[in-house]
């Protein structure tokens, strides 16, 4: 699971692949190399390296993946970036045509409203999207609640603070997350 984290910057806050994620992939992208370098150097036929090689690629792609949502307040726009190195897709959403942040919630698994999550199949999911308008919406980040662990939540109440967009919650008891000074 990739992880988004919040960074504040001087034009505004962003909401980011953790650079955790990107240096992990490096290493592990440096690592396989070395194995690999080592092995073909020894006279080891490159057909017998494919689960490395595959592993490389891999991490190769862990290296070049993008996804930032920057929020610009004083612009009053939204852009976000997806895509793998300079192959990104890049959209840009001005305050005017947002109606608002959101924070939904759901049991994976079941159309119930009042269905409880269970440890067989029945997950709690958190959904982090941006409002457009009614019909329309773009999701920043769907994550299983316990990996979360609250996160999610406070990087969308610190978006906010720092966006100046106003945030909806369906549940009143997220609202209560402390937002600390290193996610401003």
């Amino acid at each position: 699971m990739i992880r988004l984290s919040t960074r504040k910057t001087k034009q505004g806050i962003k909401y980011k692949v953790n650079l955790g994620f990107t240096v992990f992939c490096g290493a592990i992208l440096a690592f396989l190399l070395w194995g690999l370098a080592l092995n073909l150097s020894e006279g080891m036929p490159l057909s017998s390296l494919k689960i490395p090689l595959a592993m490389a690629l891999a991490s190769v792609f862990g290296v070049l993946y993008r996804e930032t949502w920057s929020f610009f307040p004083e612009e009053r726009k939204v852009v976000s970036v997806f895509g793998f190195g300079p192959f990104v897709k890049k959209e840009s959403f001005s305050y005017e045509d947002i109606q608002r942040l959101e924070l939904t919630h759901f049991i994976k698994g079941s159309y119930d409203d009042k269905a409880k999550p269970n440890r067989k199949r029945r997950k709690a999911v958190v959904v982090f999207s941006l409002r457009l308008s009614e019909e329309e919406t773009r999701t920043i980040e769907v994550v299983p609640e316990y990996t979360s662990a609250g996160r999610t939540e406070s990087a969308a109440q610190a978006l906010c603070a720092v966006s100046g967009l106003s945030l909806y919650v369906d549940r009143p008891r997220d609202m209560d997350m402390n937002v600390s000074l290193r996610e401003m």
